[in-house]
């Protein structure tokens, strides 16, 4: 983790927070679709116990679809795992970091709900506050 800023490409707010590397850090995210909270998927076993399985496809691959839609059900299984955010919003894999002051999109860009995104480019901009996926999971799973 680093202490990192960066220029809101909307209001032009500097905002500041925390960076960190998913690879170096051994997890994954999910922000918010409403706002600027993100949840830190840490625990490795995570996925296995709640069978979820990535498709390792690459393109020409059976059941591999254009724009990574093949990801689709996965991501929905993941995504109902999780309570609501506090805000009302919900962790999506497909949702961007948000400003803190505006609560548009930091780095700017468009979220299409058919077409997962790049979703987490090696890292996470942690501006307000995170919680994990321990936290989040909802009560009726095991």
């Amino acid at each position: 983790m680093t202490a990192h800023t960066a220029k809101c490409v909307n209001c032009g707010t500097e905002v500041h927070g925390d960076l960190y590397h998913l690879g170096f850090s051994d997890m994954e995210c999910m922000y918010c679709d409403s706002c600027p909270r993100v949840m830190l998927l840490k625990d490795p076993s995570f996925y296995d116990r709640h069978g979820i399985r990535w498709p390792n496809l690459r393109a020409g691959d059976k059941g591999w679809e254009p724009y990574n839609r093949h990801l689709l059900p996965f991501y929905e299984k993941l995504e109902g795992l999780f309570k609501s955010c506090v805000c009302g919003g919900r962790y999506r894999a497909s949702a961007l970091p948000r400003c803190p002051k505006c609560n548009e999109f930091i780095f700017g860009g468009v979220v299409h709900a058919d077409t997962p995104i790049d979703w987490h480019p090696g890292h996470v901009f942690v501006t307000v506050g995170s919680v994990t996926e321990a936290e989040q999971v909802r009560d009726n799973v095991a």
